[in-house]
């Protein structure tokens, strides 16, 4: 096994030490800001999540700068992406995080997946045809910002919560915006 491929492993070995992270005491905390309990273990699952975020960058770059891209690769390198964000996604839904609109993280979260998984459904069937969807830029530019709507939701959440400025929730109906778009656009 190459480096790239130990690199998305590692990524996806990260997705159990990221859950382990919504479960840490809630009695540790950064402080209070405006009555917001500001709980240190949104940003810890925050480092977690990028450091596992860096992975997938890294692993893309080594695989192709040093001419290792597998077949092993191709498959396990997106989908260790789908299951890092789908995860960070749920615990979402399951911790109020974000600053405002919590009520919307499940439709949010289900919009992203529901995506994800007919767009995939689609490359499939192309690819059992003889025909290669490859990465467009809307679609890399889709997973950049869920992953910045997601990294500054766990960072800054709670901040953002007491000081009433809604950044993530911002980011967060972008991303989903982006992704129906984007979603759109392969299908067409």
């Amino acid at each position: 096994m190459n480096l790239p491929n130990k690199l998305t492993m590692l990524r996806i070995i990260m997705i159990p030490l990221f859950i382990v992270c919504f479960y840490l005491p809630g009695a540790w905390t950064l402080g209070t800001v405006n009555g917001v309990s500001i709980q240190l273990k949104y940003v810890i699952a925050a480092v977690v999540f990028l450091a596992a975020y860096v992975t997938d960058t890294l692993d893309g770059n080594i695989a192709r700068k040093r001419n290792l891209v597998t077949d092993f690769g191709k498959l396990m390198d997106p989908t260790a992406d789908k299951l890092l964000t789908s995860t960070a996604l749920i615990m979402l839904c399951r911790f109020e995080v974000m600053s405002t609109g919590n009520f919307l993280m499940p439709v949010f979260t289900i919009i992203i997946i529901a995506r994800e998984l007919f767009i995939s459904g689609i490359r499939q069937l192309a690819s059992s045809k003889g025909i290669v969807i490859a990465a467009k830029p809307i679609g890399k530019a889709k997973t950049t910002l869920q992953f910045a709507a997601i990294l500054v939701t766990l960072a800054c959440g709670q901040l953002f919560r007491a000081i009433g400025v809604p950044v993530d929730f911002i980011l967060i109906c972008a991303a989903v915006a982006l992704t129906i778009w984007s979603g759109v656009v392969y299908t067409i």
